[in-house]
């Protein structure tokens, strides 16, 4: 009895917040393991094939420590030039080019010299359209892509090998579209600590949603090297150790959606819109957390966070 009330105590009351119906339709109460996501509408299916990649190397990336935490980002522009003009000037990116297939510029995003991720030229030989790709670390992406397509998700690029490991890009629920790999391209690259905040997953139904991502990322699964997720404030977020790196979020639109941190986010919206880009939703909130959605030239939505 003195065992179950110490559990009791630690997961805390059942949430209070919106959504408590699902929550209960979904078997949430605090937190629970996940099951699997049924009816998933997803992207058509695409070849698969190895593309080479020629080129300077990025820093190798250690070993996965935190299953199905992000583990890095990339942005397949339709016109990847004018993509880095872009958030040079807004968000005060540099940019070093990565050579690759010829009349595909590839470049690494940096920040104040933290690695943000790649921006590249969308390849349509790849099934991937433009938009941006966060990757989850998996202990096997081979494992994870055969138990994806358990699932009956769709898998548009891969398994294939690259110069910075074993990749695949696939389809969740609401045909958001997310990577896999076994580590990050760069070691200096993490969630929650350098230019890229977090992850936000937009979609109408959070709670199927966190039962398709957590049963194939292995979210709050038994061992220590898993990734945590609570459900609080009406939005479930996924946290590796103490940072918040994920949260999934009710909204009409699905996809995933990166937030980075900038210095002003009241600046970062008007250089959006003077270079052709658009205010999504206004900055808001206090000067020192102030928030504002924006999209670049092609759409692309993308959250500021003033830090």
């Amino acid at each position: 009895m003195s065992s179950e009330r110490e559990q009791q105590r630690r997961e805390g009351p059942a949430p209070r917040a919106r959504g408590r119906g699902r929550e209960a339709r979904h078997g949430w109460t605090g937190i629970r393991p996940f099951r699997r996501a049924e009816g998933l509408r997803l992207v058509p299916p695409a070849g698969e094939r190895q593309p080479a990649l020629p080129g300077k190397r990025l820093p190798p990336g250690p070993a996965v420590r935190t299953r199905g935490a992000p583990c890095w980002l990339s942005l397949a522009s339709g016109d990847a030039s004018a993509a880095r003009e872009f958030y040079a000037r807004v968000l005060g990116w540099c940019h070093v080019p990565l050579l690759g297939p010829q009349g595909k510029p590839r470049f690494l995003a940096l920040r104040a010299g933290a690695p943000v991720g790649t921006l590249s030229q969308a390849t349509c030989e790849l099934g991937v359209s433009a938009g941006w790709i966060p990757y989850f670390a998996v202990a096997d992406v081979d494992a994870t892509v055969g138990r994806l397509r358990e699932l009956g998700a769709t898998v548009a690029v891969g398994p294939l090998t690259t110069e910075t490991g074993r990749l695949a890009v696939a389809a969740g629920p609401r045909e958001a579209v997310f990577g896999l790999r076994r580590q990050a391209p760069d070691h200096r690259w993490r969630a929650g600590e350098g230019p890229v905040a977090r992850f936000e997953l937009h979609t109408p139904d959070i709670f199927a949603a966190a039962c398709f991502y957590g049963d194939v990322l292995d979210w709050a699964g038994p061992a220590g090297d898993t990734c945590k997720v609570e459900y609080t404030h009406g939005r479930i977020e996924v946290r590796e150790g103490l940072r918040t790196v994920a949260a999934l979020r009710d909204a009409a639109a699905s996809g995933w959606r990166p937030c980075f941190r900038v210095a002003d986010a009241d600046v970062a919206a008007a250089a959006a819109t003077g270079r052709g880009g658009r205010v999504i939703s206004p900055p808001e909130g206090p000067r020192c957390r102030r928030e504002a959605v924006l999209a670049d030239r092609e759409g692309n939505p993308f959250t500021v966070i003033a830090s």
